[in-house]
């Protein structure tokens, strides 16, 4: 049974990948293999070994199978338990399996061995850190920083602890040592900005979001804060600036509500009435939920003065507009209510009034529309048109294309059109066109019946070899020799194909009456002379690879012939097939080389597997000599 590579898990046999992570399988050269046997034969002879127990857990670890190396590295601790090399091998493996109790245990022996290993340390560190356990992890972490005052990671790790503790000066510390270490780190300077916000020190606050700017970074949240931070302290101006800048960035609904409410109260204040009610109008009651009390109070305030200055100007809609989104922000504060109350009574006894005269013209009016209305409905009517075939038809009225309407199966109408003649035409691909003038009278529809004739023709082929299958649309319809049933003038794709031979396409476009004879197609096949090149080996002139195949079908006789260097070659015969231009080939070579004064000869095994490219011309793919190992190898026909 396999290891995972990635996480050391056994992977169940038949599958091809863990089912914990989707690792791949091990897959060890045979060098290794040859090392990991020798090494087991031994630790037969000699079980309690510990050094040949670690020796062995580090080749599986270097290969990634991480839960054999821990199982070895193990033994050598039941063996020898202050072996320091088996402790902190395999405190690492139980880290990366996250079974950070083993992991804590291990370190800690290994710490008992060695006091003054740093790589324990820093490994206990870890497993403490993981395991929340803060206030051990910050006794051996201050050592750590202590011993390696510019480590960027542990400065990170111990601000988390200090801020998981609690301790604010210490995370603060922290950060601006980290600020000294990366002083351009995005995240870094946007806690120390957090901070200072917490702190309510918007000196130090702007300061570190102008940094944020100048690294080209606008954090949404510190930008409004700081906006709101100029209104509350009356610097209007800035304020404005600021908070007309964040609506112009990519910012979320909610955010903007909040910042064009601040921007609505800035400019009232800042004396600018015009653009602050342009602001005041485009508020919504909705918008109301996505603000804080305190906002929501001062905008009703606002909106209640916008609404008595309308009122004062006698613009009695505008007025009511504004004092119902006072009481929509504050429904606490009955002045605005009594208010709006008010003047809804003293319009609804104006537009009593008023209603009654509009009421008299009203009626004049719909008589009239009803006449127009009944004279347009007599002067525009449909064509309605049963078609057969009604599939994929172009319906053409005065050369526009008609957006015709299906009223049920095989019937369509006309979109209404104006009384008068109308030039129709139908057309469908491999039918002829039908034509006609048609007149469209007063208060009648017109109806049309329209038959589509369709165009036929004959197609006619053959190949070589014969026999093979011929398909049209991709539906098998017959053998070479070919002669087809009469077919519509469309366009059809034509495809001919035969077992081990390269599959013929064409596509083809047939005009009315036409007869088509393609004539003799030839197949191509893959039997020849074929040169090529296999991996890095064939460095000097010509020191290519030869491949003469004889192919019956989807079957190959192959004569191989492969020379990579001076007095090295390799010659042989090949049994191969095709399956959906996929070429594999196998046999047995004979291998022959010039050894100081005389040749030595070995029989070796080949395997080859490729793809054939789509126009037959070259095979390129994977070849599997053995001794060698895995080579790219490609070949084209010799000219």
């Amino acid at each position: 049974m396999a290891n995972c590579p990635k996480c050391g898990k056994p992977i169940p046999a038949g599958q091809e990948k863990c089912p914990s992570c989707d690792g791949e399988p091990l897959d060890l050269n045979v060098g290794t293999s040859a090392h990991i046997n020798l090494l087991k034969k031994k630790l037969e002879k000699d079980p309690s070994n510990a050094k040949l127990h670690i020796e062995l857990g580090d080749i599986y670890q270097k290969h990634g199978a991480l839960n054999d190396a821990l199982i070895e590295y193990q033994k050598a601790v039941k063996i020898d338990a202050k072996n320091f090399d088996a402790q902190i091998k395999s405190a690492y493996i139980y880290l990366r399996f996250k079974e950070l109790d083993k992991a804590e245990r291990a370190y800690v022996a290994a710490l008992h061995i060695k006091p003054t290993s740093m790589e324990s340390l820093i490994g206990l560190f870890r497993a403490y850190y993981l395991q929340d356990k803060t206030a051990e992890a910050i006794v051996l972490g201050e050592k750590i920083v202590r011993a390696k005052p510019d480590n960027v990671e542990f400065h990170v790790l111990m601000k988390n602890l200090y801020n998981r503790k609690g301790d604010k000066e210490k995370t603060f510390a922290e950060l601006q040592k980290l600020e000294s270490l990366t002083p351009n780190n995005e995240k870094i300077i946007k806690e120390i900005a957090l901070h200072y916000r917490d702190e309510n020190n918007m000196k130090k606050l702007i300061e570190y979001y102008n940094k944020l700017l100048d690294m080209q970074i606008d954090d949404i949240d510190l930008g409004f804060h700081i906006g709101k931070y100029y209104y509350e302290n009356n610097e209007y101006n800035k304020a404005i600036e600021h908070l007309n800048r964040l609506l112009k960035k990519n910012i979320t609904p909610e955010m903007a509500i909040m910042t064009r409410a601040y921007l609505t109260l800035t400019y009232f204040n800042a004396g600018d009435i015009t653009e602050s009610k342009n602001l005041a109008d485009k508020i919504q009651p909705s918008e109301a939920d996505q603000m804080d009390s305190d906002t929501q109070k001062k905008l009703a305030s606002l909106l209640f003065q916008f609404g008595q200055n309308a009122f004062q100007a006698n613009k009695t809609k505008q007025a009511i507009a504004f004092f119902e989104k006072a009481v929509d922000f504050d429904k606490e504060t009955t002045e605005y209510v009594q208010m709006l109350n008010k003047i809804k009574d003293e319009k609804t006894l104006s537009n009593k009034k008023i209603v009654k005269k509009i009421s008299i013209i009203a009626v004049g009016v719909i008589v009239v529309c009803i006449l127009a209305l009944l004279i347009w409905k007599f002067m525009h009517n449909k064509i309605t048109i049963e078609i057969r075939p009604v599939e994929d038809v172009i319906v053409l009225i005065d050369d526009k294309p008609m957006l015709a309407e299906s009223e049920k199966p095989g019937i369509v109408s006309s979109p209404t059109l104006l009384v008068g003649k109308y030039n129709v035409v139908v057309e469908k691909e491999g039918y002829k066109k039908w034509q006609d003038t048609v007149k469209i009278e007063f208060g009648k529809n017109t109806k049309l019946m329209v038959e589509l004739i369709p165009i036929y023709y004959f197609l006619q082929l053959t190949s070589l070899p014969e026999s093979a299958v011929v398909s049209i649309d991709g539906q098998v319809v017959g053998k070479t020799p070919f002669a087809s049933d009469r077919m519509l003038a469309c366009p059809h794709v034509v495809e001919v194909g035969y077992e081990g031979y390269a599959t013929w396409r064409a596509n083809l476009t047939v005009q009315e009456r036409d007869s088509i004879d393609l004539g003799v197609i030839t197949l191509k096949n893959l039997a020849g002379k074929w040169s090529g090149m296999v991996g890095k080996e064939a460095y000097r002139y010509n020191a290519a690879f030869n491949m003469t195949i004889e192919q019956e079908n989807a079957i190959l006789a192959i004569k191989y012939s492969h020379e990579p260097k001076a007095n090295h070659t390799y010659r042989g015969k090949l049994k191969g097939k095709i399956e959906d231009n996929k070429f594999f080939a196998e046999g047995e070579v004979t291998y022959k080389y010039l050894k100081v004064f005389y040749w030595v000869t070995e029989k070796k095994k080949i395997v080859m597997q490729g793809e054939i490219s789509d126009g037959w011309e070259r095979i390129e793919g994977t070849q599997n000599l053995e001794g060698t190992g895995d080579k790219s190898f490609w070949v084209t026909p010799r000219q």
